[in-house]
């Protein structure tokens, strides 16, 4: 009935202007639209009225030789028509009652419809209409428990609720509150990635003055799509509007209570993707697009074939996760190679093992440099199938063990535990071996830098004494002049006192 009176009002101003050229004019347009202000219109219909009523005027303005009208409508009459049409309409009404009403449209050939079959929510059929809203109409909910902690804390230091633009800067972590130090908190920036790329999946749950009982995260990341120089003009207008679902006038508050329980209490019992699963996805893609190169890609070229990479898997324009997940598979693929052709076990045992232990690998690929994980695996064979053999019987418990193996690699002892730990059947027994490996490698560390101090100090005053003095001034930086000034009273502080116990009969001596 809202679209119709839209009409009703566009038809209105079309007839006031047919009796402007002439009352006989505005007679036949006011018995053409007659049935479009008395019945329901589809847009097809309403369009092929004013086709009509422009035929008219055109006609009546040929013979009157209104010049001026003629001019106006020739060869325009479609975008006349779309004009009337795509008239802005009025989001919010409000009824005899005062109640307000976020109207939602027919859009693309979608006709405003009840959701068949009535969706069912913690055990009640909820009757709901479904059809579209603008997104820039739908403010997010500033009553949403999600960001109950937020939201007061807002109101203490404020004395006031947060506006819908503060609101949204809230949920993207932009607004500066008190204990909230993680960056994006809510995902709103992946999932805007996600909806870029795929539209909205799941239609938000909209009460019936437009507050999202279901579907604030999704409503908040489309407002972001809209306002970020990140995505393009066909990723933004994917969000322009959002097929909604929406309760009706008859919805009780137990119905709306339920729709609120059973989409933020009751699990969906989705359960995402491993993150080897998407990571070797990414990983064969890209073995995709180097096989149709004609040339191996230089490091500019490659950096362009990630980042549309990376669009492409809703992962940002940043591809620090596509090199990351690249990485990470070059290793479980060596990992699964050794483990199958090598070790002769299971292939599909082994693919399981590399899913369970894939954040692993993110470990072992670190570092290129003499020092890092990777460096150390790479430059002893042997060393890296002894970590791979432990990695298979799970035999290692957390990150840093992984860390740990950069200072064992060129430690025999600590290698020797290792060995014994892979032999020990008892997989607790095995942890302790390994943390015994890595507390022997980082005291071996601690020692050698004990013992290189002598001859660090003998190279850094040699050098001291031999430069000239002319450098403290016109070389060294006063940042680091106040440096060696605050380097030397500590020594000197650490010095003194364990100089001033040794003996009178020593200091004597010496001098």
């Amino acid at each position: 009935m809202s679209e119709n009176k839209n009409y009703e009002n566009e038809f209105q101003s079309v007839i006031e202007a047919a009796f402007r050229a002439s009352a006989d004019v505005g007679e036949e347009v006011n018995q053409i639209l007659k049935e479009g202000r008395d019945h329901p219109l589809t847009p097809e219909e309403a369009a092929e009225l004013l086709r009509k009523v422009i035929n008219v005027l055109k006609t009546s303005a040929a013979i009157r030789e209104d010049e001026k009208t003629i001019g106006a409508l020739q060869g325009n009459v479609e975008e006349v028509v779309q004009r009337i049409l795509q008239a802005e309409r009025p989001s919010v009404v409000y009824s005899n009652n005062g109640a307000k009403k976020l109207q939602i449209l027919a859009r693309n050939g979608i006709d405003v419809a009840p959701v068949q079959p009535r969706p069912c929510f913690h055990g009640r059929d909820v009757p709901m209409m479904s059809g579209f809203v603008k997104t820039t109409d739908i403010n997010l909910w500033d009553k949403n428990e999600r960001l109950d902690i937020h939201l007061n804390q807002f109101q203490h230091k404020f004395g006031r609720k947060p506006t819908p633009m503060e609101l949204l800067d809230i949920m993207l972590s932009k607004l500066e509150l008190a204990g909230v130090s993680e960056t994006d908190q809510f995902e709103i920036v992946d999932l805007a990635r996600s909806i870029a790329v795929n539209g909205v999946q799941k239609p938000p749950i909209l009460a019936l003055d437009g507050t999202p009982l279901d579907g604030n995260r999704r409503i908040a990341a489309c407002h972001y799509i809209l306002n970020s120089e990140e995505f393009d003009a066909a990723q933004k207008q994917r969000v322009e509007y959002l097929f909604v679902w929406q309760l009706t006038e008859h919805t009780t508050a137990d119905e709306r209570d339920a729709v609120v329980v059973a989409l933020n209490f009751e699990s969906d019992c989705k359960q995402p993707w491993p993150e080897y699963v998407k990571a070797r996805k990414v990983y064969d893609e890209w073995q995709s697009i180097l096989s149709v190169q004609p040339t191996t890609p230089g490091p500019k070229k490659q950096a362009q074939l990630k980042r549309a990479l990376s669009m492409k898997f809703a992962l940002g324009p940043d591809t620090a996760v596509v090199n990351r997940y690249l990485k990470m598979v070059d290793w479980a693929i060596d990992f699964e190679d050794h483990q199958i052709n090598t070790r002769d076990r299971d292939e599909y045992t082994v693919k399981h093992r590399a899913d369970k232990e894939f954040q692993y690998f993110d470990e072992l690929s670190k570092g290129t440099k003499p020092g890092s994980v990777a460096y150390s695996l790479t430059q002893d064979e042997a060393f890296k199938h002894l970590t791979f053999d432990l990695l298979f019987e799970d035999k290692f418990k957390n990150w840093k063990q992984i860390r740990a193996l950069r200072y064992i690699y060129d430690n025999d002892e600590a290698r020797d535990i290792l060995k014994k730990a892979l032999a020990e059947p008892d997989v607790e027994e095995a942890e302790e071996f390994v943390d015994q490996a890595c507390s022997t490698a980082h005291l071996k560390k601690a020692e050698n830098r004990s013992v290189g101090a002598n001859t660090r100090i003998e190279v850094f005053v040699k050098w001291l004494e031999e430069l000239p003095i002319s450098a403290f001034r016109d070389v060294i930086s006063k940042q680091n002049l106040r440096r060696i000034v605050s380097a030397f009273k500590l020594a000197e502080q650490q010095a003194r006192a364990i100089l001033e116990e040794e003996p009178l009969t020593s200091q004597t001596s010496e001098s």
